[in-house]
């Protein structure tokens, strides 16, 4: 541990108040870096200095003699400053070394329970950064898991379960030709139209796991076929506008970060909002890629959701975590009547090739 100049000044200028003396503070060498006297820092407190080469470490006093004999040095009493048993320097206080013995070790304890107390909240603040560090790590880890587990599954849906749920189809139409009964012709047709929507509903489900065309064509392509499919499905308008963007790729943690709180958000308009129509916005500007989605729903008090995590706000808080894994800004605007708004900014920090293979800067 290292005394730092402008610290140990701030303590010698309090200090000295205190006794109405003159004090200064050596580094652990004997050179002055804090004093009343600001003329003496940088200068060689020679007494301390022949204290910290000597072996020992200990209380010394400065006679009148020596005073006169050694450079830098003023009759006084001078004791060191212990920090985990390492000398870190000398405090000094000014005047008849019997009278001022007793202010100085007031003092060095005062300076070291200062040091120590620093020491302390330093720590302590490296601890925090790294739980949070350590936090943030653990998140981005279970959501990188979660979304390989959604891709996985949203394979095996979209090429194994629906090419069984096909040939099912296809076989129940080639076996209601080969009935001569109408009625068993009839329930034939009516289990294949139940597969038929099976099929549609595993196709749905693969699609909400994890589209496809979000890892082949990327986050415009893919959000555009969400939000028709979502507009048909709930009967809301959506008005996509895409701002400088066009086959564009991101980091595929950028685009799956943005896809998923679309998704998050429209469906939390269909489920509360009761919003007629929707104006989704993204857009590349300054490097950073933006999400703006906005309803004209009920809107709600916003203030609520802050600190809070009840199953209302779970949503919200996800996309919140989510967005401050890529350093990126999220915010939420909605009062009741006034409908919602959700804007997402992350910073874009690599690129990938266009579909064409031509690099653009982003």
């Amino acid at each position: 541990m290292e005394l730092d100049p402008r610290f140990a000044q701030t303590l010698v200028d309090i200090v000295a108040a205190e006794l109405n003396q003159n004090v200064n503070i050596t580094d652990n060498h004997g050179v002055i870096i804090a004093s009343f006297s600001k003329e003496r820092i940088s200068h060689i407190h020679e007494a301390a200095a022949k204290m910290l080469l000597s072996g020992p470490i200990r209380e010394f006093s400065v006679t009148d003699k020596e005073e006169r004999q050694l450079k830098g040095v003023r009759a006084g009493f001078n004791v060191p400053i212990m920090v985990n048993d390492c000398c870190v320097g000398v405090i000094g206080v000014s005047g008849e070394p019997h009278t001022a013995a007793p202010y100085t070790r007031l003092a060095a304890r005062f300076v070291e329970a200062a040091l120590e107390s620093n020491a302390r909240q330093e720590k302590l603040v490296r601890a925090l950064l790294e739980k949070e560090e350590l936090q943030s790590t653990l998140l981005n880890k279970v959501i990188s898991v979660q979304e390989e587990e959604r891709k996985k599954i949203s394979r095996e849906l979209h090429d194994e379960t629906s090419q069984a749920l096909t040939s099912i189809i296809v076989g129940l139409r080639v076996l209601s030709e080969h009935v001569h009964s109408e009625n068993e012709r009839m329930k034939i047709l009516e289990m294949r139209d139940l597969v038929v929507t099976t099929l549609e509903a595993v196709h749905h489900l693969a699609v909400q796991l994890r589209p496809a065309l979000l890892d082949d064509l990327g986050l415009v392509a893919a959000a555009q076929k969400y939000i028709e499919n979502y507009s048909r499905q709930y009967n809301i308008f959506v008005d996509l506008a895409v701002v400088n963007l066009s086959r564009q790729r991101f980091l595929p943690e950028i685009e799956i970060t943005l896809y998923r709180i679309l998704q998050e958000a429209l469906t939390n308009i269909a489920k509360h909002a009761k919003a007629s129509k929707v104006k989704v916005t993204l857009k590349k500007h300054k490097g950073r890629l933006m999400l703006i989605v906005k309803d004209s729903g009920i809107g709600f008090n916003a203030k609520r959701i802050s600190g809070t995590a009840s199953d209302n706000c779970l949503g919200i808080h996800g996309m919140h975590e989510r967005v401050a894994l890529l350093s990126g800004d999220f915010t939420i605007h909605s009062s009741e009547g006034e409908g919602t708004t959700i804007a997402v900014e992350i910073p874009i920090r690599q690129h990938k090739k266009t579909e064409s293979g031509l690099g653009q800067a982003h």
